[in-house]
């Protein structure tokens, strides 16, 4: 858990709500506002399968295998 809310990605994904909050107070309530949330989430679901990722080749490299990003950059994928 602490490796999700120390990470910089899903502070700075959890920090743009504050903008939207801020945006939906005074904004018409229509399918444009209903947008900007769907983009919020979808900013914070990224952000915490980035962190993710990153954990799982931190975990593969650490038992002595290859990464997927390491295997596609070799062009093994």
């Amino acid at each position: 858990m602490r490796k999700y809310v120390l990470n910089f990605t899903v502070i700075s994904a959890f920090a743009g709500a504050f903008t939207l909050i801020k945006t939906s107070k005074n904004a018409p309530r229509d399918w444009r506002l209903a947008l900007l949330w769907v983009g919020w989430l979808v900013t914070v679901a990224n952000a915490f399968a980035a962190v993710s990722e990153r954990t799982d080749q931190k975990e593969v490299e650490a038992k002595g295998g290859k990464s997927k990003l390491k295997r596609r950059k070799d062009g093994k994928i």
